[in-house]
């Protein structure tokens, strides 16, 4: 799981390497959840943005299963990083 976590990161970093300042995302465990913390700054306001997405642990049970909810995970991502840089571009005009 780490893995896939991993080349997601890097995937969404080299996509938006123009805006991105610094990203980050962390896997924790907690209360039956698995928990995607992450974090982001663009280049143009270098404001950092914290969020915390959770899915129960047992919402995966093949790694088929938990590979999709990685990938839905990291498409909500992708999605808050387009809103910000949309925001910042609306803000500029």
């Amino acid at each position: 799981m780490k893995a896939l976590v991993d080349r997601l990161s890097a995937e969404l970093s080299s996509k938006f390497i123009q805006y991105l300042e610094t990203f980050m995302v962390d896997l924790w465990s907690e209360a039956g959840f698995i928990e995607f913390r992450c974090g982001f700054t663009l280049r143009r306001d270098h404001e950092l943005r914290r969020f915390t997405l959770k899915i129960p642990a047992v919402a995966g049970e093949t790694d088929g299963e938990r590979e999709l909810l990685i990938i839905v995970i990291f498409e909500q991502i992708e999605d808050l990083i387009d809103k910000a840089i949309a925001e910042r571009k609306v803000d500029a005009n």
